[in-house]
């Protein structure tokens, strides 16, 4: 018999039809981090479906077997679901959608996962009416898994000088070095990856604090997004194209 892992926390990412009855999961929990799981016979108990595997739910799940693709043992709640509404649906898909594409498989992700609980958390608190109310939760956390991946360089940091930023400065993020100073004329235009030493020390300083200023947001959204496309590649996000779809006059 193949062995049986303890309980332990785990949400869904995403699942996928498998043979006749069953289902793949990719799950997220702390000691394996991203893993991948048959639930055997899911397709065909509808009740057990709806009433446990579901996205945004809080899990206590055993995984069976020593391979890559384990099978998916018992099942508890671990608390009431996430409730998501309207565009903070999208804004969990999201989430799964950069885990399951850029975590490695088998690796723990102890700090990650406290990351995802607290952002499926703030998510449900919205009402989900507008896109503006996704993005301070959504950059804190791409900047948090950026970290934990290590894609992030040190926000106060200046390779240069090897020493803090200085917040009357300009920065260039450069992807092997990290960021350094610009020196230019007062009129040049800022380019797409420069920032301004003083958003660079509000941004860790963010991090590591319960709210996320509103001033902080559109350059938490630029580097993010510079941060994330080498890794992400050419392929698109599909949870973005369905938000554009649903959404056509919202931007995101």
């Amino acid at each position: 018999m193949a062995p049986q892992q303890p309980l332990q926390p785990a949400y869904i990412l995403h699942s996928r039809p498998y043979s006749d009855s069953s289902l793949i999961l990719e799950l997220l929990t702390p000691e394996f981090g991203r893993v991948g799981c048959v639930a055997r016979g899911a397709r065909r108990d509808k009740q057990r479906r709806q009433q446990s595997l579901q996205p945004f739910a809080p899990l206590l799940v055993s995984l069976l077997g020593r391979g890559e693709l384990k099978t998916l043992g018992p099942v508890e709640s671990a608390g009431g679901a996430n409730w998501l509404k309207g565009r903070a649906v999208y804004a969990g898909l999201y989430a799964n959608e950069l885990l399951v594409r850029l975590l490695a498989a088998g690796e723990a992700q102890y700090e990650l996962f406290a990351c995802y609980q607290t952002l499926l958390q703030k998510l449900a608190l919205l009402d989900g009416s507008s896109a503006e109310q996704l993005e301070a939760p959504l950059r804190r956390f791409e900047l948090q898994l950026l970290q934990e991946l290590g894609g992030c360089p040190q926000l106060n940091y200046c390779a240069h000088s090897q020493g803090p930023v200085t917040a009357g400065a300009t920065y260039r993020l450069e992807s092997e070095t990290g960021f350094v100073p610009v020196f230019r004329g007062g009129d040049d235009r800022v380019a797409p990856s420069e920032f301004s030493g003083a958003d660079l020390l509000g941004l860790e300083q963010a991090l590591g604090g319960e709210e996320f200023p509103a001033a902080l947001l559109s350059p938490a959204k630029r580097l993010t997004r510079l941060l994330l496309a080498p890794l992400l590649g050419d392929r698109p996000l599909q949870s973005r194209e369905l938000f554009r779809q649903v959404y056509r006059n919202n931007d995101r």
